[in-house]
């Protein structure tokens, strides 16, 4: 149910194969709307049976946040206190699922909004190195700006884990006309028999080759 054209398909691609590395980071840029989510999600759901996604979207975490945040979304119920305890516990999870064949991958919405200083202890937390565990992959989505966040001192050891830097760039028009058509498909009628010859045309030049603003628009 989601329009694959010659860039999505290059990117699930690249995605899928630099999730092999079971503790890999991945950069997903690109501006607002240009179906960043939607791109990862459908890479993610293309590795299910070997992977467990984690999704942490547009929100603000702090950093002692995020060690209690995974142990609930890896169902360690009546976790320990105390934060050696509880990143023993993950670690003993983490080990867990491997051990089932599952490999853990943290899908970040906003790198951004999480913050400098919650990705930093997720780093610390995913690492291949800090115990028994090979660890987890993370996936960071975000616009222009990601590349100079993982330039801060605090997220060096982040940035060296770096597999894969994808770059969405808005749809060319052919594309934007083929997303068209098949978001109209999906509703059981033909865009080409509902608008006038040329208007997929002129939804690319307004919208800019953004989809969120393609469906604005129509």
């Amino acid at each position: 149910d989601v329009f694959v054209g010659p860039q999505t398909a290059t990117t699930m691609a690249h995605l899928k194969k630099a999730l092999q590395a079971q503790d890999a980071v991945v950069t997903v840029s690109g501006p607002a709307g240009v179906g960043k989510t939607t791109l990862v999600g459908k890479a993610l759901q293309a590795v299910a049976s070997t992977h467990k996604s984690i999704r942490i979207g547009r929100m603000q975490l702090q950093g002692t946040d995020v060690l209690e945040f995974l142990l609930e979304e890896l169902g360690v119920k009546n976790f320990p206190k105390g934060p050696i305890r509880q990143f023993s516990a993950l670690r003993d999870r983490l080990y867990q699922l491997e051990r089932e064949n599952t490999r853990v991958v943290i899908a970040i919405e906003d790198a951004m909004r999480v913050g400098a200083e919650s990705l930093a202890e997720l780093e610390a937390l995913t690492a291949a190195d800090a115990g028994e565990s090979g660890g987890a992959a993370i996936v960071l989505m975000g616009d222009s700006g990601l590349a100079s966040l993982l330039g801060d001192p605090q997220l060096a050891r982040l940035a060296q884990r770096v597999r894969q830097r994808q770059s969405i760039d808005p749809l060319c028009a052919a594309e934007i006309r083929g997303y068209l058509m098949h978001c109209f498909r999906l509703a059981g009628v033909d865009f080409e028999h509902i608008f006038e010859s040329g208007s997929a045309a002129l939804v690319h030049e307004l919208s800019g080759g953004i989809p969120r603003m393609a469906n604005n628009i129509v």
